[in-house]
């Protein structure tokens, strides 16, 4: 289980997707879509619509009246089968322990970085025969699309998906004045601070490796790939090192979570890189008109700095009873419909592509600016040895920050420490 999840994102508690802490309007009725969008790659006629579907999840509040009001109509469009959604702590921890003992559920609601582990212990199972990897590309954004996808083989659909971007507060900046490439981000740093002494002009944990990524995987750079080879000795990584450890000068000494956030909040920061769990604390009661813009394009590359994409996710469990209809329920969960009604009732960022780009999207501001930002990133990786990176880069970015490494030597650390993680992992 990697360090960095949607519940643990940063400062170790903030929540899931599923607990975003924002909602921009109350749900619509529901349509009555039925199976219309939902085909997909396998015959409705040759599916059994009978039976019971348990789904363990997370969700919580507004996100589960939401959800279930989704399954609803697809009990009620298919009299004969029944859902049962069963919220659950530690889910891929009991997964696991219920699936070996033949008494799992049908299909687990988690995150994507989880897939890698679970696929490998056979808790969740291959979709191919049901959902194509054509069918997930055409459907959703590519992110999430390749989030569902190990080792070759579809375990099931994106649900809802997240990535940091710029939040600006307008009353201290105009969209024409947004810094448009990694330079020009360094050079607006440096005149907002003279312009303002004491405050900063776009702020972001310095030391935080999934807040770091978008630097990285835009100069080039990845942290481990699926063969599990760690890449934080290149030239590329270097690269995204030394532009980082150059805000060093602007930037507050210790610039945590909980310190940027502040910073921003209280109007002392006019740019913050930071997810939409984040857009109630700083938008509620009016209290800062936000505007979202993208990350800058990398100076060094010409491509876009590329943030971590989190993915919701919906596998089908070793122990579903019925694989045809879960793939059916899980196609029809995520149409282009149902997922607009869900954004608009709990403010969750659409993983269907046609759902992100409809006109009832876009008119919600948040929820448009994170889209565009998911458009642009790499999906969180679903490896197992993704787990041994994130302790090691962020040794690696504390060292730079505090001074007491360079940055070549953090990473030839961080390198040999991460390659040492997965070989445990391996082994």
């Amino acid at each position: 289980m990697m360090k960095k999840i949607f519940a643990s994102r940063a400062s170790g508690s903030r929540p899931l997707l599923a607990m975003f802490l924002f909602s921009l309007m109350l749900a619509l009725l529901l349509p009555a879509c039925g199976g219309a969008e939902n085909s997909g790659s396998n015959n409705s006629s040759s599916i059994d619509f009978s039976g019971t579907i348990v789904i363990w999840h997370g969700w919580q509040g507004t996100y589960l009246q939401a959800k279930q009001a989704i399954f609803n109509e697809y009990m009620r469009l298919h009299p004969k089968v029944k859902i049962v959604l069963v919220h659950q702590d530690n889910i891929a921890s009991k997964a696991a322990t219920a699936v070996k003992a033949g008494n799992g559920p049908d299909i687990i609601a988690f995150t994507d970085d989880n897939l890698g582990s679970l696929a490998l212990g056979h808790v969740v199972v291959p979709l191919d025969q049901y959902i194509s990897q054509d069918y997930l590309n055409q459907t959703y954004t590519p992110a999430a699309a390749s989030a569902l996808v190990f080792n070759g083989h579809v375990y099931g659909v994106p649900e809802a998906v997240e990535a940091v971007t710029l939040m600006y507060n307008k009353s201290l900046i105009s969209a024409d004045q947004l810094p448009k490439t990694t330079d020009d981000l360094l050079a607006f740093e440096k005149r907002y601070e003279q312009a303002h002494p004491g405050q900063y002009g776009v702020v972001w944990p310095t030391e935080d490796a999934y807040f770091n990524a978008p630097w990285f995987y835009g100069f080039g750079a990845q942290y481990v790939t699926p063969d599990g080879k760690a890449h934080l000795d290149t030239s590329q990584a270097l690269q995204a090192m030394e532009y980082i450890a150059s805000f060093r000068p602007y930037l507050p000494k210790q610039p945590t979570y909980d310190v940027v956030s502040s910073l921003f909040a209280e109007g002392k920061a006019a740019i913050i890189i930071n997810g939409p769990w984040s857009y109630a604390d700083y938008s509620s009661g009016g209290k800062i008109n936000i505007g979202f813009a993208t990350l800058p394009i990398v100076t060094a590359t010409g491509t876009p700095a590329k943030p971590f994409v989190g993915v919701k996710s919906l596998w089908m469990a070793k122990t579903a009873k019925n694989p045809a209809l879960v793939a059916d329920l899980m196609k029809f969960y995520t149409n282009k419909a149902n997922q607009i009604t869900m954004s608009r009732a709990d403010g969750e960022i659409p993983a269907n592509s046609a759902a992100a780009d409809d006109p009832a999207i876009q008119q919600l501001p948040a929820v448009a600016g994170y889209a565009a930002q998911v458009k642009l990133g790499v999906a969180l990786p679903n490896t197992p040895y993704m787990s041994a990176l994130w302790t090691p880069v962020q040794n690696a970015l504390t060292a730079v920050w505090n001074g007491t490494q360079t940055p070549a030597k953090a990473l030839s650390d961080a390198q040999a420490a991460a390659t040492k993680g997965i070989a445990q992992i391996s082994s």
